[in-house]
């Protein structure tokens, strides 16, 4: 991000520079010469009002002066050519702005997916620590029944193993969220140590109702698309500009001055001209006629660019709602499954209590319930980072104040629609 907002305060400097040409030129100098050749002693002598009588102009002698003047200049007429480099120069600084609104929207959408994958890594965390919980209390039960003669010494070693591997899934769980939190970190430019608490509440992205509401709202808000038009208008400028080439140019000058060789200047040695100058370039060798067939092509590249662009934007939002139904459809199956499994393994762990069932079954109960946890917790997860690829699709990520990159870091929110 300071990348873009760098590119954005080199677009806007040249901006400022492509203004300047509307301006007049107003410098000041002082000049100093010394030397005999007569037509230079004559003309300094004359400005400074001195000319001595009866000088011989073949062999004046030896002069000196000190000249102090105020220049000023201005372009009348240029055939168009500054306002046309001033136009390109506000399009490429608009280019700069898209630029950083396509990279707040890209690492937007980074962050967030990075936020629910740790959040999914917490899940699974709390689920294994559950698990963990119950088949700790099942083991103490299954000990005082191995005592008790009512249990067989491998179905408590079995419960013990399964007991383990839930141990070995909560560890992994939590290094699985320690990397995420330092990928996430690294997102937001803080230190890879930095420790994240995530929030109780869910995302919300809202979503339109449709696939053509989504993809009329991606056509509208995605920057890659205006920078696609603005690559085209700056071609279409480029054109015009070398046609520009084949008209006249107009430029007034004034100058105000003083000659004197002592620096004793008075009102009587000021002197002035004013004058303007009429330049028309008739034969550049061709120069200009291949300049305009070069923007003739860029015109061309960036006419395809822009329809190829429009047709990845397209794409993008297709498999953003194709991916999102279909998330949403395994939501509702693994909630589903989910209910099942919690069902059946109460059920189970009710008779095994009881000695009505052996341990196998248990552990089948117990493991497909676990196993249905972390499935609807994946799921709701996936489907949640479906609707911010939506969004991200969509270019709803992008600064809605259209901020020229004056603000912080892109990310440090992840509700829709808050511009840092």
């Amino acid at each position: 991000m300071e990348e873009a907002r760098g590119r954005i305060a080199q677009a806007r400097a040249a901006r400022d520079e492509a203004r300047a040409a509307f301006w007049p030129r107003l410098d000041a100098g002082l000049e100093y010469l010394r030397g005999d050749a007569p037509s230079a002693y004559l003309f300094k002598t004359i400005d400074a009002r001195q000319l001595p009588e009866n000088v011989d102009f073949n062999h004046p002698g030896r002069f000196e002066n000190f000249e102090s003047y105020l220049e000023a200049r201005l372009n009348v007429y240029a055939g168009g050519r500054d306002r046309l480099r001033f136009s390109q120069a506000e399009t490429r600084f608009e280019q700069a702005r898209h630029a950083y609104q396509t990279e707040h929207n890209d690492l937007s959408a980074a962050v967030v997916d990075t936020y629910l994958a740790m959040l999914s890594a917490r899940d699974r965390g709390d689920i294994a620590r559950q698990s963990v919980a119950v088949l700790e209390r099942e083991v103490d039960l299954a000990e005082v029944r191995l005592r008790g003669g009512s249990l067989l010494r491998s179905e408590l070693l079995s419960l013990q193993v399964r007991l383990a591997e839930a141990r070995a899934d909560r560890v992994r769980a939590a290094a699985a969220s320690q990397r995420l939190q330092a990928a996430l970190a690294i997102l937001l430019g803080r230190d890879a140590a930095t420790a994240f608490e995530p929030r109780d509440e869910e995302p919300d992205f809202p979503l339109p109702e449709d696939y053509s509401q989504a993809l009329r709202r991606a056509l509208e808000q995605r920057p890659e698309l205006a920078a696609a038009a603005g690559a085209r208008e700056l071609a279409r400028l480029e054109e015009r500009l070398a046609r520009a080439e084949y008209l006249p140019r107009l430029d007034v000058q004034a100058r105000l001055y003083h000659d004197d060789p002592d620096f004793a200047y008075n009102d009587d040695q000021l002197n002035w001209t004013f004058g303007a100058r009429l330049s028309w370039n008739l034969f550049s060798g061709f120069t200009t006629r291949a300049r305009e067939a070069h923007a003739l092509g860029q015109t061309q590249e960036s006419r395809a660019a822009q329809r190829r662009m429009r047709q990845a934007v397209e794409f993008e939002v297709r498999q953003a709602w194709l991916d999102l139904e279909e998330h949403r459809a395994n939501l509702d199956l693994a909630e589903a499954a989910l209910a099942h499994a919690e069902e059946a393994f109460t059920q189970v762990r009710v008779q095994f209590d009881g000695g009505a069932v052996e341990v196998t079954r248990y552990l089948d109960a117990e493991l497909a319930w676990a196993r249905a946890r972390v499935n609807a917790s994946a799921a709701r997860r996936d489907h949640q980072r479906a609707q911010a690829e939506l969004a991200r699709a969509m270019g709803d990520w992008r600064p809605l104040s259209g901020a020229e990159a004056t603000a912080g870091p892109a990310t440090e929110r992840f509700n829709h629609g808050q511009d840092p």
